[in-house]
């Protein structure tokens, strides 16, 4: 069977969104491929593992046949009529794909704004928000200038960058909303611990900004050479130290400091940070880091399991299921 056949590619006159699908229906519609892998079933043959996506959401799906044509064929970044089946497999609908092609002139209902992400929220009301925070909260000139130096210069693409490639944030705008939460965060821990305000708050604005290098989010997720083979803390650091050196007179042991946050807020160097926090400053990045990219996991889960009640599938990031309380349920018995 080639791209272009299938033994059911019966579609129907209106194609069906993401957020349309219900378990138990067909599927006909025009989905873009995320990413694909190719597992082996338990007889030792292989199968492939999508994630498509449209405007409305995301959904895994299933090729079960000729696996090895298509794994040579389909490309991620590309968009595919596809016909298939809702399934729910760990409380999450998936799509067992019966046939695909790619898309054709034919195709009058297709349309390329289906597949432009568009974030749940206004990014230019929460960066605005974002900066604003940031600069009434600060008194150095120098720290002031450079929030203006990193709006001018890197806001268009932060206001929509995702905030990591997969495990959490990794949509439209996550990056902003990562940092925006952060910040408020940020300023919170800085008062009732009598920490540097100031500084921190330089740590969180800069502690991510090497994720618009280390990844292009257009037309599919993927890493780039400079993310590859520097990663994003490193990048991040050379972007911080870019900006710095256009403010004249910038305070050296400044830079010191803020540079010591952004490379050491993965806390551990077996997770990517060539320092450990050695300050409080680096030390709460570091947690809030943590805490706000943990807790959005939670979030994501809890918004994609089907069954409430029951557990997640394994998290790996979180080596663990997570339980799904029904809607309403809280901590009172």
């Amino acid at each position: 069977m080639s791209l272009f056949e299938s033994k059911k590619l019966d579609f129907a006159p209106q194609k069906k969104f993401i957020k349309d699908l219900q378990v138990g229906e067909k599927t006909q519609g025009y989905y873009k491929v995320l990413n694909i892998s190719k597992k082996n079933k338990r007889d030792g043959s292989a199968f492939l593992a999508l994630e498509l996506m449209d405007k409305t959401g995301r959904i895994p799906a299933k090729i079960w046949d000729n696996a090895e044509h298509y794994f040579s064929i389909i490309r991620e970044g590309e968009i595919y009529r596809i016909n298939g089946y809702v399934n729910e497999y760990m409380n999450r609908k998936e799509i067992k794909v019966d046939g695909l092609r790619a898309i054709s002139s034919s195709d009058r209902d297709f349309d390329q704004n289906d597949f432009i992400e568009k974030p749940a929220f206004d990014t230019e009301k929460l960066f605005r928000d974002m900066i604003e925070t940031i600069k009434s909260n600060l008194t150095n000139p120098y720290l002031l200038q450079l929030v203006d130096l990193f709006s001018t210069q890197y806001g268009e693409t932060f206001k929509t960058h995702y905030g990591a490639q997969k495990i959490h944030h990794a949509y439209v705008g996550g990056l902003l909303q990562h940092t925006h939460s952060m910040v408020k965060l940020a300023i919170y821990c800085a008062h009732h611990y009598s920490l540097d305000k100031e500084l921190l708050l330089m740590g969180v604005l800069f502690h991510d900004i090497g994720k618009m290098f280390e990844f292009d989010i257009s037309p599919t997720v993927s890493t780039t050479m400079e993310g590859g083979l520097l990663g994003h803390i490193a990048v991040g650091n050379a972007k911080f130290l870019e900006l710095a050196g256009k403010i004249p007179g910038f305070p050296g042991e400044l830079s010191c400091k803020i540079q010591h946050l952004i490379i050491s807020h993965h806390g551990e160097k077996e997770f990517g940070s060539p320092e450990v926090p050695k300050i409080p400053e680096a030390y709460v990045l570091h947690i809030l880091d943590l805490l706000d990219s943990r807790l959005k996991i939670f979030e994501e889960v809890a918004a994609n399991t089907e069954t409430k009640g029951l557990f997640s599938d394994y998290i790996h990031v979180l080596d663990r299921r997570l339980y799904v309380p029904p809607k309403g349920e809280n901590s009172e018995s």
